[in-house]
């Protein structure tokens, strides 16, 4: 008997999964729950765009009917707040960071649809660009706080010189991994350090999208102070600034 792989997306990717092999999480989670199974010898694979809760309820019900053997995928565990910088765990797009050597590591995108970047809609059968630069840009502050920034007695502060994405093929809502490569590190006074990164998203062994940046951490006391002056200066100068401006009508 051959195997039918079937692909469970979030609910958002509705388009997408009008394909054959991919369903919904509530489609899926309708199946398991009422033991709708045909005679296939099927397998269930993890795509893009469901909750930690969604993903645990998935596996909980097919424990609960018996039939966890179909789940090609368990419980996730995904970066959190101290690594991602948010306050929502559905905001958090990435996975935990593995160290492959010296200056290079990998991150899997684990996209939640009810995330801020998906809030208003879902266009075509791909995850938008924007999407992607935001994993991208979670990935640099991940790898940063996880191993180079751990040892620190202090918060810091991440400021983005430059960032810059290329779009070479349609991400779809799959699985999706994040190589990330260091290109220049320099460690400053103060705790303070400097990276020049590439990350490449890949899927299904092409790469889909280049996200270069360069970004400098600092500690969070010192800077706040020199943000808060700069604020200041701002303000005071629109205060200040009495000319008329062209605004559309």
């Amino acid at each position: 008997m051959t195997t039918e792989n079937m692909i469970i997306v979030g609910d958002k990717f509705e388009c997408f999964a009008e394909n054959e092999g991919v369903l919904t999480a509530s489609e899926a989670l309708h199946i398991l729950k009422h033991q709708l199974l045909s005679d296939k010898k099927i397998r269930f694979k993890l795509g893009q765009g469901l909750s930690e809760a969604q993903v645990s309820q998935l596996v909980k019900t097919a424990q609960d009917t018996g039939v966890s053997n179909l789940l090609e995928f368990n419980e996730t565990a995904k970066s959190g707040r101290n690594y991602v910088h948010k306050h929502q765990q559905r905001n958090s797009m990435l996975g935990l960071p593995r160290r492959i050597c010296e200056s290079k590591f990998e991150l899997d995108i684990m996209l939640d649809d009810a995330c801020d970047e998906m809030g208003d809609h879902v266009t075509g059968h791909h995850v938008q660009g924007m999407v992607i630069t935001e994993a991208a840009r979670q990935a640099f502050l991940t790898i940063t706080e996880a191993f180079f920034l751990k040892d620190n007695d202090f918060s810091s502060y991440f400021v983005i010189n430059t960032l810059n994405s290329q779009y070479t093929s349609f991400m779809f809502p799959l699985p999706a991994t994040i190589e990330y490569e260091i290109v220049e590190h320099k460690e400053k006074k103060a705790g303070a350090h400097f990276f020049d990164v590439v990350m490449n998203v890949v899927q299904n062994g092409v790469v889909c999208s280049v996200v270069t940046t360069s970004f400098s951490t600092y500690n969070a006391g010192w800077l706040e102070k020199k943000e808060a002056a700069m604020a200041c200066n701002a303000i005071k100068y629109v205060v200040n600034n009495e000319d008329e401006q062209n605004v559309a009508a």
